[in-house]
């Protein structure tokens, strides 16, 4: 008989392919173990056979110890239930009006949706849990058109998702908010998805539906997008948001779908997500493809926090002492001059988005290789950003790539928000002599500290 074989050097190709990707996978096992992924899922994708395949590939990354919350997107569950009941529904601007006869349909439809998920999860073996934790207030009347029961989001309860997080549960969240007298709101899931990145840190978000990306075919690029990445089925594979921002303003010809994702990663990018995809629901193992190689099957768009930080320099002084001041008022900060800040400016940093300041913070270093964390000030309008979360990280980063051996800092107000970073509660003998000397025993700050490897 005949025995066919490999040639020997195409199946060493072959196996060192295969241990490369392994590796690739466990690299990012690694660095994923932990952060919050949130998965916007359209419900056109619920009658497709790939459907409960694409729930279990969900199943599998919290299992792996990521942190899993789902958005259904519910149009076409609304749609077919108003038809069914001959309920007109119309549009304005892409915003659906939803009138009283048709909201008991609305939240019908939505809580169905989040039902199918949830009993797919449960087949897989993950627990989900779907609840009312979206308060919302009515859209109004908006240049004379009346959005009825049409809502926007108001505030997300944090709390309780952090802590079913912490459970290990899913959180499912239809697109429906309350008001205080218990009224429901028809939000979007769009909104609802990219809003949560300003109170939850979240390290993914995924937009999945039909849409499996930005092609490139007959894409106008400028400046920033004349070399971009591609997959092999050519698509962008991965932008900035200045090089989305560029595609979106050269590129009047994409379709709605592809422009909402754009718009709508740069504002989740913005408000603190790490990256946002755009993937298919309808071609097996997209997610996992996605998350698990540095090229997936999609478009990234993706917020690079260490190049929107950058050194403070004189003329930032004004914008700093500007952001410090209502954190001096309120007795979180100690006064600081521009002669202050000046004598050790090469201790400071600051957040920019877009040449603008919105966020500063200082390394000042201490005999026995420690350093202070000092001066974290955020911009009022940008708090619910992630601001203050990226500058304490790149700092505690900068600190151990100095060689520093301890990290510490005083509070009086926020002891808690600097335990998430890994911080612990400390005395004043744990601080450095020469900062112990200058301690202010009327201001009795907190000490924390934190130890570097």
């Amino acid at each position: 008989y005949f025995h066919i074989m490999t040639p020997i050097p195409e199946l060493k190709v072959q196996k060192l392919e295969v241990a490369g990707f392994i590796r690739e996978v466990f690299s990012y096992i690694s660095r994923f173990k932990g952060q919050l992924f949130i998965m916007k899922i359209e419900d056109s994708l619920m009658d497709h056979p790939l459907f409960p395949v694409l729930i279990r590939d969900i199943t599998l990354l919290h299992k792996l110890g990521i942190k899993v919350l789902i958005v259904p997107g519910t149009r076409k569950s609304i749609d077919k239930q108003l038809s069914a009941w001959n309920i007109q529904s119309s549009f304005h601007e892409g915003i659906r009006l939803t009138s009283e006869s048709a909201l008991p349909l609305v939240e019908q439809a939505s809580l169905g949706v989040s039902q199918r998920i949830m009993s797919l999860l449960t087949a897989s073996g993950c627990h989900g849990m779907q609840g009312n934790w979206v308060s919302a207030r009515s859209l109004g009347v908006i240049d004379g058109v009346d959005y009825m029961r049409t809502g926007k989001i108001d505030r997300i309860q944090k709390e309780i998702l952090e802590q079913l997080l912490k459970e290990d549960y899913i959180p499912i969240l239809p697109p429906i908010g309350w008001n205080k007298l218990g009224h429901a709101y028809n939000i979007s899931s769009t909104e609802l998805a990219t809003e949560l990145c300003k109170y939850l840190e979240v390290g993914k978000l995924f937009f999945i539906g039909s849409e499996c990306g930005i092609k490139a075919d007959d894409l106008k690029t400028g400046r920033l997008t004349e070399n971009l990445a591609l997959t092999e089925s050519g698509l962008v594979s991965a932008l900035d948001i200045d090089q989305a921002r560029e595609i979106l303003d050269l590129n009047t010809q994409l379709n709605y779908g592809q422009v909402d994702y754009l718009v709508n990663a740069i504002s989740a990018c913005k408000a603190g997500a790490k990256r946002v995809h755009l993937i298919s629901g309808e071609m097996q193992g997209s997610v996992l493809q996605e998350v698990f190689s540095s090229r997936g099957d999609g478009t990234m768009v993706y917020a690079n926090q260490y190049s929107t930080i950058r050194p403070a320099t004189i003329d930032d002084i004004p914008d700093m002492l500007r952001m410090m001041q209502d954190y001096i008022a309120k007795g979180y900060l100690i006064a600081r001059t521009s002669e202050n800040i000046l004598d050790k400016l090469s201790d400071y940093v600051v957040y920019v988005i877009d040449n603008a300041i919105h966020g500063c913070g200082a390394l000042h270093a201490y005999e026995n290789d420690s350093a202070e964390i000092a001066a974290i000030a955020v911009a009022a309008n940008y708090r619910k950003a992630g601001i203050g979360e990226a500058l304490v990280r790149h700092l505690i980063d900068t600190a151990k790539m100095r060689g520093k051996k301890q990290l510490f800092l005083l509070t009086t107000q926020a002891p808690d928000w600097f335990y998430s970073f890994g911080f612990e509660p400390g005395t004043v003998e744990d601080l450095p002599p020469s900062k112990r000397a200058t301690y202010n025993t009327k201001r009795n700050s907190r000490v924390l500290v934190m130890t570097l490897g």
